[in-house]
């Protein structure tokens, strides 16, 4: 079987602001793709994440998905420390908390709401030696 990409779409109202949104979650830029209702964002040589506004006679569902992206930081001794600091610049540039973080014997994780009321779930293992990794893969 060939190597295939991975990449991920939303769909958007406003792909240019959404897509600037999750590149400075991802410390990147945004990108405008094949004209200027689509922008991306590269995860790695093989995996993007798209932006575009739908075709206006698609009928699409605008809230929230069933769908969601995961950001992943770095281990860390203290992922509740890092998912509060992480949060709080989140919520600066337009992002909002859903309920409370919450700490595992994996790391700390943290649901988000986007500007346009997509779901994600940001993500804080411990570091390899305190934590059952198996559970991540």
């Amino acid at each position: 079987m060939p190597l295939m990409n991975i990449n991920f779409v939303i769909a958007s109202e406003n792909p240019r602001e959404l897509s600037d949104f999750y590149a400075k979650i991802n410390s990147d830029k945004a990108n405008q793709g094949f004209n200027s209702t689509h922008y991306f964002i590269s995860l790695s040589d093989r995996s993007k994440i798209h932006f575009y506004r739908p075709n206006e006679q698609y009928e699409w569902q605008r809230n929230g998905s069933s769908t969601s992206l995961c950001f992943q930081g770095e281990s860390s001794e203290d992922p509740q420390k890092v998912i509060e600091r992480w949060t709080s610049e989140i919520q600066k540039i337009g992002g909002s908390v859903i309920g409370r973080s919450k700490l595992a014997k994996f790391g700390c994780e943290q649901w988000m709401i986007d500007p346009e009321g997509n779901q994600f779930l940001i993500l804080v293992p411990y570091l390899s030696n305190r934590a059952d990794m198996k559970g991540l893969i």
